[in-house]
């Protein structure tokens, strides 16, 4: 799907609701609902290989454009950045994956049958991945998780996951002496190894902003684990990777959101193209899936212009009151410990 394409919520939507016309409904959940149709659009073609991380960064930006898609496009690339980089960085799923030299960014879409490539496919019934890395009290420090697998079986809470009131499978970060390996905990009690209900525990809920995204605390007492269920022998550094991602897939997000905005104000509409050709600058030059290393170059990304360019429109005092115009505002003023931990490694790297 090209940028000069129809928006994906306007194409498959119903006037007047969050779900798309043909599936859904609360019933059946607002991300599983439209995930099919962002599968049938390209949306996870990055992942299989088949288009740059640009690309994929160009449609979450379209998406946005629309109320109901900044909460899609948020659940969109969530699955696509956390979850798919565990993924592709998991040597099990790697061997799946890179097979011919002469494949595009050396990537096929060969032997995938039985995969878990295969949710990012036409795969029915659609499955949805969710990742659980926070935990109360761990201060964003991988050191600090409490989650442990003891006589194959694991116990631990997660505080915080996206996308989690409608996933299937949840990799679930842990704690092992100096590692943190990551197991697959389905929630589908009657398809998982769990044979007592109370094992896990759930609660689901949605924030004022993106409202439609569901998150879960989730808790799991002595959940048994299947060496099956390793998904990846260390997360260690791949969260500052994931995270990265994350951050700038919020700059994508924001010039789609500030669209119908920039209409209004020329301020804010040149402040929008400079972020623009900035993300074309600085991710063209990439093959294949973004690293670290490569992604700390940009940071912080620079929303700081445009945001302040909305402040200025709305007679604000500061961005952070940009939430009073619009929830979903406070995606793009969210702090947390280790954005500000980025920002001063970024600024040992400069000095």
């Amino acid at each position: 799907m090209s940028l000069g394409s129809e928006n994906l919520i306007l194409k498959y939507g119903v006037s007047g609701s969050s779900y798309p016309k043909d599936t859904g409904g609360p019933e059946t959940g607002f991300y599983r609902s439209w995930k099919p149709y962002l599968i049938q659009e390209g949306f996870y073609h990055f992942l299989l290989g088949l288009e740059s991380y640009l690309e994929f960064q160009k449609k979450l930006s379209l998406l946005a454009e629309e109320p109901v898609g900044v909460s899609l496009a948020l659940s969109c690339m969530v699955e696509v950045n956390v979850a798919g980089g565990i993924l592709l960085q998991s040597e099990t799923t790697k061997q799946n994956r890179f097979q011919n030299e002469n494949a595009k960014d050396k990537q096929t879409l060969t032997n995938l049958e039985g995969s878990h490539w295969a949710a990012f496919q036409n795969e029915t019934p659609t499955r949805i991945y969710a990742v659980g890395v926070s935990e109360p009290g761990w201060e964003t420090k991988l050191r600090k998780l409490k989650s442990r697998l003891e006589n194959g079986k694991l116990s631990g809470t997660k505080s915080f996951i996206t996308n989690g009131g409608e996933a299937d499978v949840i990799f679930w970060v842990t704690k092992r002496e100096a590692e943190n390996p990551v197991y697959s905990v389905r929630r589908n009690i009657a398809e998982s190894n769990v044979a007592v209900e109370n094992q896990m525990i759930e609660e689901s809920f949605h924030t004022d902003f993106t409202p439609l995204v569901s998150h879960l605390k989730l808790t799991l007492c002595e959940y048994p684990i299947l060496d099956s269920d390793l998904i990846l022998e260390n997360y260690g550094k791949l969260g500052m990777e994931l995270r990265l991602k994350e951050l700038l897939s919020l700059v994508s997000l924001l010039i789609g959101k500030t669209k119908s905005v920039s209409k209004e104000n020329k301020r804010i509409a040149e402040e929008r193209e400079i972020l623009i050709r900035w993300r074309e600058t600085f991710l063209s030059p990439l093959n294949g899936n973004p690293e670290a290393e490569y992604l700390l170059t940009g940071f912080p990304y620079p929303t700081d212009a445009l945001l302040l360019a909305l402040t200025s429109h709305w007679n604000l005092a500061s961005p952070k009151e940009l939430k009073s115009i619009d929830p979903d505002y406070q995606l793009f003023v969210w702090e947390d410990s280790f954005t500000n931990y980025l920002v001063q490694k970024k600024n040992r790297k400069s000095s």
